[in-house]
């Protein structure tokens, strides 16, 4: 459990880092990619708290 807590706040930290990138670059298609990115990571944390809350 300790360690899919762990990939739970690492998939957030890097959901965090690609929000914060796409708000900084002035290219709109970077933007989008990072925002992308950052909702992928999102999903994925959320998709782990489901699995960890069914056990």
């Amino acid at each position: 459990m300790d360690r899919s807590k762990s990939l739970i706040d690492v998939k957030l930290a890097l959901a965090a880092k690609y929000d914060r990138l796409s708000k900084l670059t002035s290219s709109r298609p970077r933007q989008a990619s990072l925002a992308q990115r950052a909702l992928v990571y999102r999903r994925q944390a959320e998709q782990l708290q489901r699995t960890q809350a069914q056990k």
